[in-house]
């Protein structure tokens, strides 16, 4: 009996099928190989170890991009220049709100008069 996954190890002559002009050789078989295979296994280990060494690389790379700054004296400075952004923006609004009440207009038509855009 034949596997399923396996080819006839000789082409069947009295083949009825579609594909009965393409012919395969007598040795061609497939085979699956095997998790314990140890060249797969080698191959797998050397592109693990290449992942790894590229990765040590971008980690050199970015560190030394950062060069001797303090890491978390950086992500301090972003988040203080956050808040300054976000009170200036917050102030900007409430005076949008008031010229838009002393103009009887909506905030809407006073982002458009001013051609801001509607939103962050």
């Amino acid at each position: 009996m034949t596997s399923p996954l396996l080819p006839p190890s000789t082409p069947s002559s009295t083949s009825t099928s579609s594909f009965s002009s393409i012919s395969t050789p007598s040795t061609t078989s497939f085979r699956f190989a095997t998790p314990s295979s140890t060249s797969s296994s080698h191959s797998a280990q050397v592109t693990t170890e290449d992942r790894i060494n590229s990765l040590k690389e971008e980690v050199e790379r970015l560190r030394a991009q950062l060069g001797d700054k303090d890491p978390h004296k950086i992500v301090q400075k972003h988040i203080e220049l956050l808040h300054t952004y976000n009170e200036i923006k917050d102030g900007t609004q409430a005076l949008i709100g008031k010229y838009a009440l002393m103009t009887n207009s909506t905030i809407k038509d006073v982002h458009e008069e001013l051609e801001l855009p509607l939103t962050d």
